[in-house]
């Protein structure tokens, strides 16, 4: 039987677990040792979904019908968590290549229409070329993802 000494250590330790849990609930004190490789599905949501950066807004039917042309299929949900679905399924640099194709034609689709609102309203060329371009980059950013995770070289040659 353990002494009232060890339950109160051990309380002690139980309580300072959870101030600790608490504390790192919102992932700030996550350990200092460096991961093995980087979460490229993060990466790739904070560069090609919000519209800031890639141009274009990807909506939640947008996810929808890019998976299903996958022949890939999950339910309408939070855009974060259908990203995450979607990309769960990639597990060969085909899947992946799959992904960057869907990804690329609705781009294209977007800027198609971007290009025609510039012809029709010369005043916002100015406005849906700079989307255009941050749509470019994204692509650009599917590519250099492809390389460093899917291929041999790692991204090597371009270095």
């Amino acid at each position: 039987m353990k002494d009232l000494n060890e339950l109160r250590s051990e309380f002690e330790q139980m309580q300072q677990q959870v101030m600790i849990d608490q504390a790192c609930a919102d992932g700030s004190c996550e350990m200092d040792a460096p991961e093995d490789y980087p979460d490229y599905l993060k990466a790739i949501y904070a560069e090609i979904m919000p519209p800031v950066k890639s141009g274009v807004y990807f909506s939640r039917w947008d996810l929808k019908r890019m998976a299903q042309q996958l022949d890939e299929s999950f339910a309408i949900d939070v855009r974060e968590r259908m990203f995450q679905k979607f990309m769960q399924w990639v597990a060969t640099p085909e899947d992946f290549r799959a992904v960057i194709d869907q990804f690329s034609q609705n781009m294209d689709m977007k800027c198609a229409i971007y290009k025609e609102y510039s012809e029709k309203y010369p005043a916002t060329k100015e406005i849906f070329d700079a989307k255009i371009q941050k749509t470019e980059n994204a692509k650009k950013y599917f590519e250099k993802v492809y390389r460093e995770f899917f291929t041999e070289d790692g991204g090597a040659a371009e270095a």
